[in-house]
């Protein structure tokens, strides 16, 4: 039942390429796909490291967000994940299986992601392990796209979730922003 549910859920449609004799459109089409798909690995990185400046630039400033935590405006989501991830000795989050559907100006994109919350060795909790469905409408602006809205569903977790609070935590984790790479 469930998977059928889930099946149902699922928003796939057709988004073929241009014809194979148009080169300029094909080169385009590419390099849209590329930008697209490289939002999803700034938004990762930039959730790990904290770093709030690249993350504004992976969503447009008016992005609703719909199913986290941080339900509402950009804002409110960026402040959310500001004040939780530190609670984490570390994160990392994945992406896998995507969906790119484009057209013209207009992109969805459904995404399978995971996230890894790790508890550090002495903490009284279990880590985290979140499984998440993306479903993105994203627009172009400029020469790049943005999320402009953004549906997140649970799939799975294993670990609390949410987290309790169990008091601050021993090991602080400092955002270090995407400058810090280069030190």
């Amino acid at each position: 039942m469930e998977r059928n549910r889930i099946r149902q859920a699922m928003q796939f449609r057709s988004s073929p390429p241009p014809p194979a004799d148009d080169i300029a459109a094909t080169v385009a089409w590419l390099r849209d796909r590329e930008l697209i798909k490289d939002i999803y690995s700034r938004y990762a990185y930039a959730v790990d490291a904290i770093d709030v400046d690249l993350l504004r630039t992976v969503f447009h400033p008016d992005c609703v967000i719909v199913g986290t935590m941080e339900e509402g405006g950009l804002e409110d989501y960026i402040q959310g994940l500001v004040e939780s991830l530190p609670a984490y000795e570390a994160t990392m989050h994945f992406k896998g299986n995507q969906y790119v559907e484009m057209a013209g100006d207009t992109a969805f994109v459904e995404s399978w992601v995971l996230g890894y919350h790790r508890e550090a060795a002495d903490s009284p909790i279990d880590s985290l392990l979140l499984g998440l469905r993306y479903q993105d409408d994203l627009i172009r602006v400029g020469d790049d796209w943005r999320i402009i809205r953004r549906k997140a569903t649970r799939q799975f977790h294993e670990g609390p979730f949410p987290r309790p609070y169990i008091g601050e935590p021993p090991y602080p984790r400092k955002a270090h922003g995407s400058r810090g790479r280069d030190a």
